[in-house]
């Protein structure tokens, strides 16, 4: 009797020992998950901002970047901020949904 009372014991407590490493395994893989997702978006998110800022280089006349850095137009930097701003925002509101 002590001896089956001590085998089902032992069992339940594997059960639960063995439950809660699923659940922890299960855990960190679903953040191992969530970290690549955030690196991975993260990359698209600053690749589809230099695309904006090119795309606002290619409209605006002359070289923007050749102005902001060494004439330091600083209107021209004004909208170049603004600008990448604006895609940056469109970009998250895109990732998020």
């Amino acid at each position: 009797m002590k001896d089956s009372k001590a085998k089902l014991l032992t069992l339940i407590a594997m059960a639960t020992v063995s439950e809660l490493a699923l659940a922890q395994e299960k855990a960190l893989s679903g953040a191992l998950v969530e970290l690549l997702a955030t690196i991975v978006y993260s990359i698209v998110g600053i690749l589809m901002g230099v695309i904006g800022f090119k795309v606002v280089d290619w409209l605006t006349p002359g070289d923007l970047a050749e102005e902001v850095a060494h004439k330091e137009n600083r209107a021209l930097a004004v909208l170049a901020g603004s600008m990448m701003l604006g895609v940056c925002i469109i970009i998250a509101a895109v990732l998020v949904s």
